[in-house]
């Protein structure tokens, strides 16, 4: 089972709400670094969401302290995208690379959109200017709710690797999900993001996980 799964909203904290935004802080088994979920309600339509996300030359203009993103290796068919992230992170601590997996799912029946992360740590070599993030596990879910709202649920756990204490990770986890989602949000207005997107995902309610329902209601 994926941390995505096992996360239990019993155990979360929530830790910011606005009108439109909520973020948890949630422990992992085995982990001494929180997981965070957001749920977001956005102004604009579900393409228009994936369009920005597919976007990955605009990443640096929205995604939270990421100083460079691209496409490593585009797979065959409906099988997703390999994708390089560098993130700042503030003095003396070094900047993280992180290279994930990203593949999507659309959900026939009720066109709710899940774009599973994993972690490809090992698919570069190392570069000895930066730290490369061991483990990785993360996921949007992008549910319409009318032609021009949707439902984001973004949900992210890091283990960030080299020496980075604990403590000073958990104070911070929530600037991730609140600074991407708020930027998320400005960013979908632009015009160009109302052309909908030509991702092959995976049509396959079964690998579409939620597991978010009581984050949403309480």
């Amino acid at each position: 089972m994926s941390i995505i799964e096992k996360i239990n909203s019993a155990t979360c904290t929530l830790r910011l709400q606005k009108d439109w935004l909520k973020i948890f802080t949630c422990p992992v088994p085995s982990s001494d670094f929180l997981s965070f979920v957001g749920i977001a309600t956005i102004d604009a339509p579900q393409n228009a969401v994936l369009s920005l996300l597919y976007d990955v030359d605009a990443a640096t203009e929205w995604v939270w302290k990421t100083k460079e993103m691209k496409v490593l290796q585009e797979l065959s068919e409906d099988e997703g995208r390999i994708v390089y992230q560098l993130v700042s992170a503030p003095w003396p601590v070094s900047d993280r690379e992180i290279i994930t997996r990203s593949q999507g799912y659309l959900d026939p029946d009720t066109s709710e959109v899940y774009i599973k992360l994993e972690c490809m740590a090992d698919y570069l070599p190392l570069n000895d200017k930066y730290v490369r993030v061991p483990q990785l596990e993360g996921a949007w879910n992008i549910i319409p709710l009318s032609p021009n709202q949707c439902r984001v649920v973004f949900r992210l756990h890091i283990e960030p690797g080299g020496e980075i204490p604990s403590w000073l990770a958990n104070i911070a986890v929530i600037d991730t999900p609140y600074h991407t989602l708020e930027n998320l949000r400005e960013m979908v207005k632009k015009e160009k993001y109302l052309i909908p997107v030509e991702a092959p995902f995976k049509k396959s309610s079964k690998d579409v996980i939620q597991n978010y329902e009581k984050f949403i209601t309480e």
